[in-house]
């Protein structure tokens, strides 16, 4: 089979009628945009012997073929190109994606030849991974690690990874750490499954604790959790406070508020979850260097991104069962902007 991402001079023409020119350049010097986005299944149509992806390919249960794929980035396209209403984001954080080639054509797909990927195949038996994708005109990659989970109780259920990745901002010469995760679903029952996502909290703790000083070095950590802001997983095992509350907390949690406002991520049986979340490091916060800004962070919910008819104001997804709705992803995503320094360090 030709490999799919030799295939987008049509897919061009398509998404520069949503896109027009690349837009990454458009925000002030001293600002970055951060988003994280649950891609619901970004896959290609090639059977991946290593992995259960059989359901995303052409003779597969969901039909996935080159036209629906192509579909899929443009929709995709139309949300990231002009994510924060001036530009697409300057760091991309994503999940449920099948391997690198598949984000190399969703930059394709947002006209960006800005976006450089860093990206690793996890254990997870669908071939599911997590990834980051920067301008590589801002930023500069110093290194990156995963971590991979394992289950004490269960080593044949295999899961996603944790990214760590830490990046260089080249006009002022702040350092920025970012953790990417997905945790397990709540396929189980959320009271079933919590163990796992407790596990991995537990991971993504480790990770933080190796890598970060939380009080003198910068970090996000964004994902989609499957769990609540008050959830152990997060509030307990990570220590995630509420930033209204204790904005002096080592890490806080932004996404406290759209639960409280009835706002979310995700929609089950008719409620909104906020599954997607970030949590930043003190020093983002209490930092008149490089720090978030605030009330910056949101959720991107807009009309055409959400359903009508009988599931009117949830997510429109790409699939209802093995039904194809030519949608965006079954989540929203969230963004939120960092202030860097105005110059350069000594």
């Amino acid at each position: 089979m030709v490999k799919i991402s030799l295939m987008f001079l049509g897919l061009f023409c398509l998404s520069c009628a949503f896109n027009g020119t690349d837009k990454t350049d458009t925000l002030p010097s001293n600002n970055l945009s951060v988003a994280f986005y649950n891609l619901d299944n970004l896959y290609d149509t090639i059977d991946n012997a290593k992995t259960n992806d059989d359901e995303f390919t052409p003779q597969g249960k969901n039909k996935w073929n080159t036209y629906r794929y192509k579909q899929k980035l443009i929709k995709l396209s139309k949300v990231l190109s002009d994510f924060d209403g001036k530009s697409s984001p300057d760091v991309l954080g994503v999940c449920e994606i099948e391997n690198k080639s598949v984000l190399m054509d969703l930059s394709n797909a947002i006209n960006s030849s800005n976006y450089e990927i860093v990206h690793s195949d996890s254990r997870d038996e669908r071939g599911a991974d997590v990834a980051l994708l920067f301008n590589k005109q801002k930023l500069k990659l110093l290194s990156f690690k995963k971590y991979t989970p394992v289950f004490k109780d269960d080593t044949s259920d295999k899961t996603r990874d944790i990214l760590w990745v830490k990046l260089l901002c080249t006009s002022s010469l702040d350092t920025l750490q970012f953790i990417v995760c997905h945790f397990p679903s709540r396929r189980e029952g959320q009271i079933k499954s919590e163990p796992k996502r407790i596990e991995v909290a537990k991971l993504c703790k480790k990770a933080i604790n190796e890598n970060c000083n939380l009080k003198t070095q910068n970090l996000i950590v964004m994902g989609d959790f499957n769990d609540e802001p008050s959830n152990k997983s997060i509030k307990d095992v990570i220590g995630a406070a509420n930033f209204k509350k204790q904005s002096d907390a080592p890490i806080v949690n932004l996404m406290f508020q759209f639960t409280e406002n009835g706002e979310g991520t995700y929609r089950y049986k008719d409620k909104w979850n906020v599954l997607d979340q970030f949590l930043l490091s003190n020093k983002l916060i209490s930092s008149k260097t490089a720090h978030y800004v605030t009330n910056s962070v949101f959720i991107k919910n807009e009309k055409w991104m959400l359903q009508t008819g009988k599931f009117a104001g949830y997510p429109f997804r790409t699939y209802a069962g093995n039904k194809w709705l030519n949608g965006y992803s079954d989540h929203l995503p969230i963004g939120l902007r960092i202030q860097l320094n105005d110059k350069k360090k000594d």
